[in-house]
């Protein structure tokens, strides 16, 4: 693994790196798709920075939620034993400091809406140039996974075995790279995206079929999944339970939407 690497003196870490590159090019995708409809670049680019504050608050809410015992716990003892602020500091950020993908996704979906609906653009058109270009944001994500060496496999003949990673767990132990499956099935799930869009099939459909494809393919690498901050419930993880109903919601759009064009 290769969680960082200097440039001289200054170090550069790869997970940052590649999310960074992947934002940038989520963010060219979209305004070539964007033409099509005359999506300005303007509203590219300050939707897609819009989103990305409600990714980085719903990311940090969720991986709080997967972690609600342990906070509420610390809370209580802050309150009960009148520990100082350092102590509650410290728990945010052990507690809530993390990011989890699903509580990004949905709440950049959440911004992005509320900004289409604020600059009054038709929210099927826009949104079907970010559901081609998210997959692909996500597949360098998840190269980032890897080369930091978080969000592991499961122990495995078949992969890698890290001395470096940021995860004391996932170090000296051979492991299924879950990671980079995931980023391939992500361009998998860009190129089917994107063959929709030029072909004009699904228009102002695309976002939902995006939500169940990633759904599908998130339930079932789960049981590839070796890291143990996932939580689990009722033997299922808590992504899986949210891969579930956002697959449910997301047909359910679909029906509803296939209803009123026939109307």
């Amino acid at each position: 693994m290769l969680p960082s690497f200097y440039i001289g003196s200054l170090s550069i870490s790869t997970y940052g790196l590649c999310v960074s590159f992947g934002l940038i090019i989520m963010a060219l995708t979209a305004f070539l798709l964007g033409r099509r409809y005359g999506i300005l670049l303007e509203d590219i680019v300050f939707g897609e920075l819009t989103a990305l504050s409600g990714a980085f608050i719903g990311a940090h809410i969720f991986f709080a939620l997967t972690n609600i015992d342990k906070l509420s716990n610390g809370i209580y003892i802050f309150i009960k034993e009148k520990r100082d602020f350092s102590f509650l500091l410290d728990l945010i950020t052990v507690y809530a400091g993390g990011m989890v993908f699903y509580g990004g996704l949905l709440g950049g979906l959440l911004f992005g809406i509320i900004y289409c609906k604020i600059r009054k653009i038709n929210l099927g058109m826009y949104s079907d140039c970010f559901a081609a270009a998210i997959p692909l944001f996500h597949a360098f994500g998840r190269v980032g996974c890897f080369l930091s060496g978080c969000c592991y496999g499961i122990e495995s003949e078949f992969g890698f075995t890290a001395h470096s990673a940021i995860v004391d767990s996932c170090n000296h132990v051979n492991r299924f790279p879950v990671q980079l499956l995931e980023s391939a099935l992500n361009l998998i799930i860009f190129a089917v995206l994107l063959y929709l869009f030029r072909k004009r099939i699904m228009e102002g459909r695309l976002i939902a079929l995006y939500l169940i494809m990633y759904a599908v393919v998130r339930f079932f690498d789960e049981f590839l999944r070796g890291d143990e901050y996932r939580g689990i419930y009722f033997f299922l993880s808590t992504s899986q339970w949210l891969s579930l109903i956002i697959f449910i919601c997301a047909v359910i759009i679909l029906i509803k939407n296939k209803k009123q064009r026939v109307k």
